[in-house]
């Protein structure tokens, strides 16, 4: 069993125009691909920082995926608790509901600060053994954890956001 751990872009950085847009959907369904193939090939565990946008999406492939395979892993990580404080009452609802959907929850940082955010994307790819990356090679978040990943020798697969 290995584990996967995601990172990716927030809604608002990808040329979409809401979750209904065809590009959107697409994304999401080949990130679902990914996710149970990797789960064929022995993935048991799934790690989300539970980010707006690709994280969250992950996190609710992979529920969707252990409704067939209970065997699977969803852990929640967490910057600090509260991460999801300045989010609209829809998208904490939405958080709320997959944390209590998940395995396990983890909190890297008992209270917000400058850099958790950057310590909960160290985290999430110390855990992994794969970093499953929506990532087109704009800087931000998301580079700095491919690229962390790829200094700790961790196998990092693409997907293009379009």
């Amino acid at each position: 069993m290995y584990r996967i751990s995601f990172t990716g872009y927030r809604d608002e950085k990808l040329p979409f125009f809401g979750e209904d847009d065809p590009m959107c959907v697409e994304l999401k369904q080949r990130l679902s691909d990914w996710i149970k193939k990797l789960a064929d090939e022995g993935a048991g565990e799934f790690y989300s920082g539970m980010a707006l946008g690709v994280d969250t999406w992950a996190a609710e492939a992979v529920l969707e995926l252990k409704e067939s395979r209970p065997e699977i892993k969803l852990i929640a990580v967490i910057p600090c608790p509260e991460q999801d404080e300045r989010w609209s009452a829809a998208n904490r609802q939405r958080y709320r509901e997959i944390l209590e959907r998940c395995d396990k929850v983890m909190t890297v940082s008992p209270n917000y600060h400058k850099g958790c955010m950057q310590k909960r994307n160290r985290a999430l790819v110390e855990m992994c053994d794969v970093l499953l990356a929506v990532y087109d090679g704009k800087p931000g978040g998301t580079q700095f954890t491919v690229n962390f990943a790829q200094k700790k020798g961790k196998k990092v697969i693409v997907v293009e956001p379009m």
